[in-house]
């Protein structure tokens, strides 16, 4: 009678601790969407759909957090310094990776890679070496396909009403004269807009390897296919002529002469219809997500060379910040994104019917009723899931799976593929120069001075002052290190 009192007994706590678990409540992963900043209605339909899905599969729900981009870096940084409830951040796009994880904002990975991320692994192998500082992984990539190029994005419609031919690839010379024909046409419509100057867009019109700081604070490579020099790219004739370039624009009336101070973001103009295009990155995913952003077809040229890199893969990535309460749980959402495509998708476009509809094979375009220029969802600069599951947006074809996939392999590689650059040495020098280049380069970038030379004359000064040499000599000296390991 006591084996059968201790056996039911057992039994009993057995019984209870599962029935327990089947009523624990759901972990709510936060995870962040960074666009222009509208606000998108739908998000709580769409929140209900991948709930779904979601709780039964791993008990989490979701919760998607709406950040508009040019608040991204305070706001996030914010959040994590005041324990405010978030989950899942995009590191990379306007925070280095790196500064996040020596910084102390990001969780390491391996071990809840490990044990929660098995279709993580098997989608991304050695990719996932670019979420490493100092051997230790603090980001999963949020693309297993990041080549890219610098391209040229444009208003096609305009194009054709001007008849106006943008030939691909283009280079920036073909521009100018794009634009003199536009302005020749139509002296209201500018040709290419600069933005506030805050975000370079050097790397569109030249191929470089910037090691993870949009900033350029590390030091670049350029033509990193060929070359694993590391120099600091304002003492480089190619950043004199980018800077001559842009003031050229902006005397000759190419560009707004008060994008610096204006508020107004680049493709703000563009939809307005007082821009014909901008600078951006290039690949066949980039026409179709930037789509979804204007009301009339956009065409896209590339510049520059494709190539696989290191930055493009920190660029975007997913990092769990170290005030999330369970790391386990954003992990798993995490890999489950990854390997389901309906998730992805309500991530990426938004529930059929609601938000879009098809088109074709994998292509979609707006639903009934919806108006494009406020669209009640839309995915802009976050990467959900495996692109090669999620539909694509008009003017794609059914043949840009495809499209992709040959890009990527025929894209150059990196020299440096691979390697991350570690700033905790240097973390001293690298905050001096940013905040040096924060307040000199914006006036370069938007051809608002009056003299080039002596304005990157002062750059260099104050640059070196602040420690860029020694940043670069660390640099140079990691990578030296890290090839001779390969």
């Amino acid at each position: 009678m006591k084996k059968l009192a201790s056996l039911l007994l057992a039994l009993s706590l057995i019984f209870g601790l599962v029935s327990f678990s089947y009523a624990e409540e759901p972990y709510e992963v936060v995870i962040e969407t960074v666009t222009f900043g509208a606000e998108y209605a739908d998000i709580p339909a769409i929140e209900e759909a991948i709930n779904a899905i979601t709780v039964p599969a791993i008990n989490v729900s979701v919760k998607i957090l709406n950040v508009g981009i040019p608040e991204h870096a305070q706001k996030i940084s914010m959040m994590i310094a005041g324990g405010e409830k978030i989950d899942l951040v995009m590191a990379g796009l306007t925070m280095p990776m790196v500064n996040m994880a020596v910084d102390g904002m990001l969780l390491p990975l391996d071990e809840l890679l490990a044990s929660q991320g098995a279709d993580i692994q098997a989608l991304f192998g050695d990719k996932l070496e670019a979420g490493k500082v100092n051997g230790t992984l603090y980001a999963i990539p949020a693309d297993a396909y990041p080549a890219q190029s610098g391209g040229f994005i444009y208003n096609k419609q305009m194009a054709d009403e001007l008849g106006i031919t943008v030939p691909n690839p283009v280079t920036v010379d073909q521009l100018a004269e794009i634009f003199a024909d536009i302005q020749a046409q139509n002296s209201q419509i500018y040709g290419t807009c600069f933005g506030n100057g805050e975000t370079s867009n050097v790397l569109y019109d030249y191929n470089l390897e910037n090691y993870g700081s949009a900033m350029y604070a590390y030091g670049v490579t350029l033509n990193q296919y060929e070359n694993t020099d590391i120099v600091n790219l304002f003492a480089t004739e190619q950043f004199r002529e980018y800077a001559l370039r842009h003031k050229d624009w902006v005397d000759k009336g190419y560009v707004p002469n008060d994008s610096m101070t204006s508020g107004i973001l680049a493709n703000e103009y563009i939809a307005s219809g007082t821009v014909f295009g901008m600078t951006t990155n290039y690949s066949p995913l980039e026409a179709p997500t930037q789509q979804a952003n204007y009301t009339f077809p956009i065409g896209m040229a590339e510049i520059t060379k494709p190539v696989n890199s290191t930055s493009g893969l920190q660029e975007r990535m997913w990092g769990i910040p170290v005030t999330c309460e369970n790391p386990e749980k954003a992990m798993a959402f995490l890999n489950l994104m990854f390997a389901n495509a309906e998730v992805a998708n309500l991530l990426s476009n938004g529930i059929e019917g609601l938000n879009y509809q098809f088109s074709g094979e994998g292509i979609v375009t707006y639903a009934d009723g919806v108006d494009p220029a406020a669209p009640g969802y839309a995915r802009i600069f976050s990467r959900f899931g495996d692109q090669m599951k999620v539909y694509q947006w008009e003017p794609a074809t059914p043949e840009i799976y495809e499209e992709l996939a040959a890009f990527n392999e025929n894209a150059m590689n990196s020299l440096t593929l691979g390697y991350s650059f570690n700033s905790e040495n240097v973390a001293t020098e690298v905050a001096a120069v940013t905040t040096v280049i924060t307040q000199y380069l914006p006036a370069l970038e938007c051809g608002m001075v009056d003299d080039v030379d002596a304005a990157i004359a002062t750059l260099n000064e104050e640059l070196e002052k602040a420690g860029l040499s020694r940043i670069i000599e660390e640099n140079q000296r990691q990578l030296n290190e890290w090839m001779a390991n390969q």
